[in-house]
């Protein structure tokens, strides 16, 4: 299934090229894990050098997975998640032998770095056209507040880091929970073990405290008592919330309580998408010229 990782980019990142390599399969969700110490484990190790040893300076070349392991110094199982996982977001395809005992072969699609890349942002905007039909259904349904910020209050001027995850979801013939639960999912909000989503934190938290109420701000405390929680684990779902750009921070204009709150971005979740979808727009567009830095001979 596809999958992938949308994050701002650090605009000083990548001193040389593998630094550069590195830090783009990091933010793409091809490592795995996130964090200076997380590119010590061998895992990650062994990813980065898929890359700089065999996909970058030999677009041309199809590869065995012996092959590959044998180039890279390590054993088969070590590199199959890393292929899976690229096979997956469609950037490396499979030759089939015309014999039965000649091992198949992987290779990136077209044979071409920019064009195999090009196939998995297509797939990244098919994604963005699913969740747009999906939040299109979703605003029928919902209230949208006559401000963009609620009344009394003002934005935190606070820089964010953006984050959303792109995967293959269906819409639901505009049932609404339906639709919530397969948004929720696809931009990594629900995940497997929120089961049944319309009972889960996360859910009650987007639909009831900020889609339904576009017109009001919570604190911390207010959303942790309606969803009878705590006031970590509120927080937990509201940075992830404010990672992807669906809520803001805000605070009361007078200087009196409260100091921080939250609302949803622009009291509306089809004008606040509008900015979720701008912003992916720009870092995909980051990608592909990452991409094609990497290219370079």
């Amino acid at each position: 299934m596809f999958k992938l990782k949308v994050r701002n980019l650090n605009e000083s990142y990548g001193s040389t090229k593998e630094d550069l390599v590195a830090d783009f399969l990091q933010a793409i969700g091809f490592l795995g894990t996130d964090g200076a110490k997380a590119r010590q484990t061998k895992r990650t190790k062994t990813g980065i050098l898929l890359f700089t040893k065999c996909l970058i300076p030999t677009p041309e070349k199809s590869w065995t997975t012996s092959e590959i392991a044998k180039e890279l110094g390590v054993p088969l199982q070590g590199i199959y998640r890393h292929l899976q996982w690229l096979r997956e977001v469609g950037f490396l395809t499979e030759d089939f032998p015309g014999k039965a005992e000649d091992p198949k072969k992987v290779r990136l699609w077209h044979y071409d770095l920019e064009k195999a890349w090009s196939g998995v942002e297509n797939r990244a905007r098919i994604c963005l056209n699913t969740y747009r039909e999906i939040i299109n259904n979703l605003n029928k349904k919902l209230k949208e507040a006559k401000d963009h910020i609620p009344e009394g209050m003002i934005i935190l001027d606070k820089e964010e880091s953006f984050e959303i995850d792109l995967r293959e979801i269906q819409p639901n013939d505009n049932n609404y929970e339906a639709d919530l639960g397969a948004l929720g999912r696809g931009i990594g909000l629900l995940s497997s073990h929120h089961n049944p989503y319309t009972e889960s934190m996360p859910y009650k938290i987007i639909d009831e405290c900020f889609f339904q109420r576009p017109d009001r701000a919570w604190t911390a405390e207010e959303i942790a008592a309606w969803i009878e929680t705590t006031r970590p684990t509120a927080y937990r779902h509201l940075n992830r919330l404010i990672s992807l750009g669906l809520i803001e921070r805000c605070r009361a204009e007078d200087g009196g309580p409260p100091t921080s709150a939250f609302h949803l971005r622009n009291g509306s979740l089809k004008r606040g998408w509008q900015k979720i979808e701008t912003q992916t727009e720009l870092i995909l567009d980051k990608y592909k010229k990452t991409i094609k830095k990497l290219a370079e001979k």
